[in-house]
């Protein structure tokens, strides 16, 4: 279960690794009210291959209105359209069009916040002096991260996996039974507790950090490339057929004959 604190980053997760950010806060008194923090930027909304996407404005070029990406945007941008066409043709397309409802929200730089992440809780928030129009999204605080070599050799999925756990948080519930159960069963089974990471090294897996991570972690392997094993679908059919038979069904995809 995760505390009312930045969840720790597990060892086996090199730094820069996108997290969930679920903290339940405790309610405050009724003369205590978080301060909400004055907003950094109006972002400006596009349409990028589908999603809404906010975007801060000194990543747009010459046209900063209309949608889809530019010559003359940030780079950025045209990774982020890159990582959304390859998500539409993953996921299955009733799935996809719920999965396209998920906002979006890149900037330049965040002053405090790094890693990728998606922002279930308004709370968490505004108690952490963080804008709350971040509420609900996925949140790609630092926008060059796209554009990095090393994060695209570890992470080719990482777009997949924060929008895996907004799917997860606004289509299915994080109260879901039967994730829970397919990730207590992993953990009893100690399956995950040493496997393979991309680097060659033997790491306890980031999936066992809570069901959260469990369920985008097997996102990735299920649909494209995870950083830890099993890497791929085939793995993930091996190594752990009851969540590999689970995130077909979730996510809607038919059975292959």
């Amino acid at each position: 279960m995760m505390n009312q604190a930045q969840r720790m980053i597990s060892p086996g997760r090199l730094l820069g690794l996108s997290f969930l950010w679920l903290a339940v806060l405790t309610p405050a008194l009724a003369n205590d009210k978080p301060a909400k923090s004055a907003p950094r930027f109006a972002p400006v909304v596009r349409e990028i291959e589908g999603w809404k996407v906010h975007i801060e404005p000194v990543l747009l070029g010459e046209a900063v209105s209309g949608d889809g990406v530019s010559e003359s945007d940030h780079r950025s941008l045209t990774m982020l359209a890159n990582h959304l066409q390859r998500i539409q043709i993953l996921i299955p397309s009733e799935t996809l069009a719920k999965l396209q409802q998920v906002e979006i929200w890149i900037e330049e730089e965040h002053p405090s916040l790094g890693a990728m992440q998606y922002h279930p809780s308004r709370g968490w928030l505004l108690a952490n002096g963080h804008d709350e129009r971040l509420t609900k999204k996925v949140h790609l605080p630092r926008a060059n991260q796209l554009l990095s070599k090393e994060q695209m050799l570890k992470h080719p999925a990482m777009i997949l996996h924060e929008l895996a756990h907004a799917y997860h948080d606004q289509f299915l519930s994080f109260d879901q039974p039967e994730i829970i159960a397919a990730f207590e069963e992993a953990k009893t089974d100690k399956r995950y507790e040493n496997v393979l990471l991309y680097t060659g090294q033997t790491v306890r897996h980031y999936g066992l950090s809570n069901h959260k991570e469990y369920f985008a972690e097997g996102t990735e392997a299920y649909f494209y490339r995870n950083d830890f094993f099993p890497f791929v679908r085939a793995e993930l059919k091996q190594h752990d057929p009851t969540l590999h038979n689970l995130l077909g069904r979730l996510w809607g995809e038919r059975p292959r004959k």
